[in-house]
């Protein structure tokens, strides 16, 4: 895979990787809040060795992209308007786009403001189109914890200046394992801020816009599969089920042993799902 870099829309440096196979069709993965390209690193394998193309990348905020100060800077247009620029850099058509969590949002919102450029097909894992969290809930933690997150995040003690370090951790299975006492101890201060910033801004951008996110899904002239797991506590699986009522044509596909992780702890299976359904598309696309 090459390893790029780009410029975005208001000068914030997004860290990429793309590989062009022999297959044209491309899948683009956008990772959750906290996350980085390298949790998807089994699934590239996967759609690589089959002759797909891949991109991904690293949310503002996360990983090698920059971590803006601004909190206006990390309102969920401007993830889905870092997406567009790659696409548009990378001349990539036709793609499919796979989100998990935060990034199934930031693939909504990108349906949302970018129907000229629409992805040939739509893979949700363990999104919604609503806030799953009470506002003093993130990711379904306690309301003690979410205050300690918020204090946490405005303190310059805990910006990711102080652990530059752990920008490119590996999150990927086989990273966990080496990194474990890394992870453990740092990784979840060093983004902290870039998690807090971009949930408020979620909830925020979801409590307006809530009819037309729903418009979008209803209305998406693609096909759509949605992944849930059974016991997600942080988006349970009636979340996702949500984008089902609106789009009865969406596929939906429950995995009955996984967590919120479901794309690392279950990695070959995701894909095999994923690739079912691609393949059901493109051949239902020739009829």
């Amino acid at each position: 895979m090459v390893e790029k870099n780009l410029s975005s829309f208001d000068g914030t440096k997004i860290y990429y990787r793309v590989e062009k196979n022999k297959n044209p069709h491309t899948l683009v993965f956008l990772h959750g809040v906290g996350g980085n390209w390298t949790v998807w690193k089994k699934e590239l394998q996967y759609f690589q060795k089959r002759g797909y193309s891949t991109l991904v990348f690293d949310l503002r905020g996360h990983g090698l992209s920059d971590a803006p100060d601004d909190l206006s800077k990390y309102r969920l247009y401007s993830f889905s308007r870092d997406l567009h620029n790659i696409l548009n850099k990378e001349k990539i058509d036709p793609f499919t786009l796979v989100g998990h969590s935060l990034g199934g949002g930031v693939a909504i919102n990108y349906c949302m403001r970018y129907k000229k450029k629409l992805p040939v097909s739509l893979v949700l894992v363990e999104s919604s189109t609503t806030f799953p969290f009470k506002h003093n809930r993130l990711l379904n933690l306690g309301t003690y914890m979410t205050e300690f997150l918020r204090f946490v995040s405005s303190h310059k003690l805990t910006s990711r200046e102080h652990f530059f370090h752990l920008k490119d951790i590996d999150l990927s299975f086989t990273g966990m394992k080496e990194n474990l006492k890394i992870i453990s101890h740092l990784l979840h201060i060093t983004p902290i801020r870039s998690v807090v910033k971009a949930l408020d801004n979620l909830e925020n951008f979801v409590f307006k816009n809530h009819k037309r996110i729903d418009l979008t899904m209803k209305n998406f002239p693609s096909p759509i599969l949605l992944i849930a797991g059974r016991l997600d506590e942080v988006i349970p699986p009636k979340y996702v089920r949500l984008v089902k009522k609106l789009n009865n044509n969406a596929k939906y596909h429950l995995f009955r042993n996984a967590g919120h992780k479901v794309i690392m702890d279950q990695a070959d299976q995701v894909s095999h799902v994923i690739h079912n359904f691609i393949k059901e598309s493109l051949e239902n696309a020739k009829k």
